[in-house]
C-alpha cells in the first residue's frame, strides 16, 4: 500500500527539479562613469587665466612651495595635483557634485566665439 501524504506533497505526484540559478554577467562588472581627472591639468597658464589669490597660512604655503620644488612643478600645478588626489578619495556623490560645479564654472568663464 502506498503512503498517504498530507499537505502540498499530496497534490504533486511528479516533482520537477528546481531550475539552475544563473548569475547575470553584467552585475559583476563595475564601470566607472566619472573621468579619472576632474581638474584641468593643462600646461603652463598665463597670469590672466589664474584667479587673483588665496589666503593660506605661512606654514601651508611653505609646505606647498617645498612640494612644488621637489616635483619640479609650478606652485599651482602642485596644488592642483594635491586637490585632485583629495577629490579622488571622496565618495562618488561628492565627486559628482564637485565635477558639476567645476564644469559650471568653466562654462561661465570660457569666452564665447
Amino acid at each position: 500500500m502506498s503512503e498517504e501524504r498530507i499537505g502540498l506533497g499530496s497534490l504533486r505526484k511528479n516533482k520537477t527539479p528546481r531550475p539552475v540559478t544563473i548569475a547575470p554577467e553584467n552585475a559583476a562588472k563595475e564601470e566607472r562613469t566619472m573621468p579619472d581627472q576632474i581638474l584641468d591639468h593643462g600646461g603652463r597658464k598665463r597670469a590672466s587665466e589664474l584667479p587673483k589669490s588665496i589666503r593660506i597660512g605661512l606654514d601651508t604655503h611653505t609646505a606647498l612651495q617645498t612640494i612644488a620644488l621637489l616635483q619640479d612643478k609650478p606652485l599651482y600645478q602642485a596644488l592642483t595635483d594635491i586637490v585632485e588626489n583629495y577629490v579622488q578619495e571622496q565618495p562618488s556623490a561628492v565627486r559628482k557634485q564637485i565635477r558639476a560645479n567645476v564644469m559650471a564654472k568653466q562654462s561661465m568663464t570660457k569666452p564665447q566665439p
